[in-house]
C-alpha cells in the first residue's frame, strides 16, 4: 500500500496549512516501509494525557513511537507475532477522502482552530496469511473514550475511510490485550539481544539445555538450570540466562497465553521442530 502524499497538488494545498505540508514533503512523514518508514506523529509532536514510549521494533529494527500504554501493548503483542512483517504506527489518512466522507455522513473533521488536520490511524500492519501479505488498520481506544459521542464520530469516519480502501480495520481496547501473554513478551523481549552465540556454541547450549528439562522434568526451570551451572563450572545464573535468550529467540516453546513466566516448570517447555531440525533463523543484535 502507497500513502496519498502528493502535497504539490493544489487540492491538499488548500485544505492543509504550509507547516502540515512540509511534514508531508519535506520530512517524508508517514513514507516508506520497515526500518525506513516515518511516523507522521511522534511522540514530540502529540502532547500526551499518559505515558508515551520509543523502543525498537524486533519486526524491522526501526524506534517506534506509541503515545499511550494501551498503544504499547497492542504493538508488543504484534511485534512478537511470526506472521507479522511489518507495522506502521501513525499512518496518516489523504485529507481529501476523509473530508469527503465527513461530509457525507454529516461530521465535523477533525481540524484545530479552524485548520484542517490529517487524521491516523494507530497502527497498520502487514501479516502475512499463507503465500500472501494482507494490510489490517488498527485504532487503539480505551473503552471510556468510546462513551464519547465526538471519539465515535471519528472512530466511524476512519473506518469509513479504511472500508473504501478495501483494508480490514479494527478496534482494540484494554478489553483485548491478552495480560499473561503479554507478560511473557515483556519478560523476554529484553532477551532476545542479550547474547550473540556462534553457530557452535548455540548449539552446545540448546542441547544442556534440552538435555537438563528431560532429565528434571518435572520442577522448577531456576532448579534445573542451577544444576546445569554446577555441571558446566559456570557462574549461578549462567544457564538460566542461555535460557531466557534461548526462549526469546524461539529455540524453547511453551503456552504464552496460559502460563506466566513465573511459575513456568521444566515440562511446561519443549524444544521447537526448528531448532531441532536446525532450520531456525538466528535474530543477531542490530
Amino acid at each position: 500500500m502507497t500513502t496519498f502524499l502528493s502535497p504539490e497538488q493544489k487540492s491538499l494545498i488548500d485544505i492543509l496549512e504550509p507547516s502540515i505540508i512540509r511534514r508531508l514533503e519535506k520530512e517524508k512523514r508517514g513514507q516508506g516501509y520497515g526500518k525506513d518508514y516515518k511516523p507522521f506523529l511522534t511522540v514530540r509532536d502529540v502532547p500526551s494525557k499518559g505515558r508515551v514510549h520509543r523502543r525498537i521494533s524486533i519486526t524491522h529494527g526501526r524506534v517506534v513511537h506509541l503515545l499511550s500504554d494501551l498503544e504499547l501493548a497492542a504493538f508488543l503483542v504484534l511485534d512478537w507475532s511470526t506472521s507479522v512483517v511489518d507495522i506502521r504506527e501513525q499512518f496518516p489518512l489523504n485529507p481529501e477522502k476523509t473530508l469527503d466522507i465527513a461530509r457525507r455522513i454529516e461530521i465535523k473533521h477533525p481540524a484545530v482552530r479552524g485548520v484542517n488536520q490529517v487524521m491516523t490511524t494507530d497502527l497498520l500492519v502487514d501479516i502475512k496469511q499463507d503465500d500472501s501479505v494482507v494490510t489490517q488498520a488498527i485504532s487503539v481506544k480505551f473503552r471510556e473514550h468510546l462513551e464519547e459521542k465526538r471519539t465515535i464520530e471519528k472512530l466511524e469516519l476512519e473506518r469509513r475511510y479504511w472500508e473504501a480502501e478495501q483494508v480490514d480495520w479494527y478496534l482494540f481496547t484494554e478489553n483485548e490485550v491478552p495480560v499473561t501473554l503479554l507478560k511473557n513478551i515483556k519478560w523476554l523481549m529484553p532477551h532476545v539481544y542479550s547474547f550473540e552465540l556462534d553457530e557452535k556454541l548455540r548449539k552446545q547450549v540448546f542441547e544442556l539445555i534440552l538435555n537438563a528439562i528431560e532429565i528434571y522434568p518435572v520442577g522448577k526451570i531456576s532448579a534445573a538450570m542451577q544444576v546445569l551451572d554446577k555441571k558446566q563450572n559456570e557462574k549461578p545464573g549462567t544457564y538460566l540466562a542461555y535460557l531466557r535468550h534461548l526462549l526469546a529467540q524461539g529455540a524453547f516453546i511453551w503456552d504464552m497465553n496460559t502460563i506466566n513466566h513465573r511459575s513456568m516448570k521444566t515440562n511446561h517447555i519443549r524444544p521447537s521442530e526448528f531448532w531441532l531440525t536446525e532450520e531456525y533463523e538466528y535474530v543477531h543484535a542490530k
